[in-house]
């Protein structure tokens, strides 16, 4: 059996240069290094001493050590104060105290690594226990390990001023809108950003799935790289939306084969569009560890920019376990969207169900069908919703950089070839002290 990775002359000769370094420098090691990087039971708590006497602004020496351990009820473990100084005085320091860090941050992640793979080698045996939960620990765990182990300090806010003297856009790096509505309002007010998902909420049968299209062959058509995953379309009548679209020919149409060649030639003369878009039709109540992989790879592969998914409530969450909820099951998969979104730089499109009730009724954020986490997650949210004389409107419900919140927008749906397009608008948003309002 493999001995566990540690260094345990590394631990000591950092804790003997951070008691004698200047105050500082070890507010710079301090934020770098944990408890779990001290595998010796006496280094961590001679750690966890240091740690609480920075904390407070006190000096770091061996006495001061010595009587915060005992304050702390741990001064046992260390034997006496005798055998403190002794630690101090045979100890040698380093001239660069980083390095020992990151050794030791790296031993931790090894140890991390194996107790992982400890932990899910007994699952992979325990056959009353679902396979599918265990590979997503593993990717959560494995996703932790990875963020955790990244070498990031930080950044001083002096870097405001520098950015702004070079001129630079206060965004996630990529383009100015990772995805194209297609409805001039909203890529004006409410541009679909790269690194946090937007939310399109609507009752049965509003539009949703067209507007996805949409999106999906407006984002295709300006270059970006997009996927369509829909979980309530085969992959045959995803491809019929997208053929009805870009041809202006009726879905039902193309599903009898009673399409022309200039419908023919419509689409074969947009190879960009085509060349730009893809299409996955994962079964209903996948896991989000399952979509994760997917969408992963299609970025990996295809270089894939936008992501567009259909529905929320269709994907498989995490069992509930004892002391859980639904609505944390939920709230697992919503945090998992923001964290894909966020460490991709990728624009992300969900698309989710409103409540049946009160049609007709003009909907607000509270009426999210499964949870209320799509609509306080993303950077925007716009809900679609026929009004009492049936006529067509967009919100904007959440807008988290643009404003314009509550701003309407009136829309025509050609629903035959998979349209919306923007008529004139009944509301013009005012400004209230820094909030943008929509003017009832």
């Amino acid at each position: 059996m493999q001995p566990i990775p540690h260094d345990v002359q590394a631990e000591k000769a950092l804790l003997v240069t951070m008691a004698y370094a200047d105050p500082s420098g070890n507010a710079l090691l301090f934020p770098r290094i944990s408890d779990d990087c001290f595998i010796h039971p006496n280094h961590r708590v001679i750690f966890q001493a240091m740690k609480s006497l920075a904390a407070g602004g006190l000096p770091v020496d061996p006495l001061a050590i010595w009587t915060e351990a005992q304050r702390m009820g741990k001064d046992g473990r260390l034997g006496g104060s005798s055998e403190v100084f002794e630690f101090f005085r045979t100890g040698e320091e380093v001239q660069r105290p980083e390095v020992l860090v990151d050794s030791l941050n790296s031993y931790r992640h090894r140890r991390e690594l194996i107790h992982l793979a400890d932990h899910l080698s007994s699952q992979a045996y325990d056959l009353t226990l679902d396979p599918t939960e265990s590979i997503h620990e593993a990717q959560t765990g494995l996703h932790r390990v990875s963020l955790d182990g990244r070498k990031d300090d930080g950044e001083s806010w002096e870097e405001i001023a520098s950015a702004m003297q070079a001129g630079e856009k206060f965004r996630v790096k990529g383009l100015d809108s990772m995805g194209h509505w297609g409805i001039t309002t909203l890529d004006s007010v409410a541009p679909i950003p790269s690194g946090e998902y937007v939310t399109v909420g609507a009752r049965p049968g509003v539009g949703k799935t067209a507007l996805m299209t949409q999106i999906a062959v407006e984002s295709a058509r300006r270059g970006l790289k997009t996927l369509v995953v829909t979980m309530e379309l085969s992959r045959v009548s995803m491809r019929a939306r997208l053929a009805s679209y870009i041809a202006m020919v009726p879905v039902q149409t193309l599903k009898r084969g009673d399409y022309t060649r200039d419908h023919v030639r419509e689409v074969a003369n947009c190879p960009n569009i085509l060349a730009n878009g893809r299409i996955q039709s994962p079964s209903p109540g996948i896991p989000w560890a399952k979509l994760d992989a997917m969408i992963r790879y299609e970025v990996d592969k295809y270089g894939i920019q936008l992501v567009l998914l259909d529905q929320f409530d269709k994907i498989g969450r995490p069992t509930v376990g004892r002391g859980s909820s639904e609505a944390y099951s939920f709230g697992q998969v919503s945090t998992g969207i923001m964290a894909l979104t966020k460490e991709l730089e990728i624009g992300f499109v969900l698309l989710c169900q409103l409540k049946g009730d009160a049609e007709g009724r003009e909907p607000t954020l509270a009426d999210h069908a499964d949870s209320d986490r799509p609509g306080k997650d993303p950077a925007v949210v716009v809900h679609l919703w026929r009004d009492k004389d049936s006529n067509l409107k967009a919100k904007i419900q959440k807008n988290r950089d643009g404003g314009w919140v509550g701003k309407r927008i009136n829309l025509d749906f050609h629903g035959d070839c998979q349209r919306f397009i923007e008529r004139e608008n009944e509301t013009a948003p005012v400004l209230t002290g820094s909030i943008y309002e929509a003017r009832a």
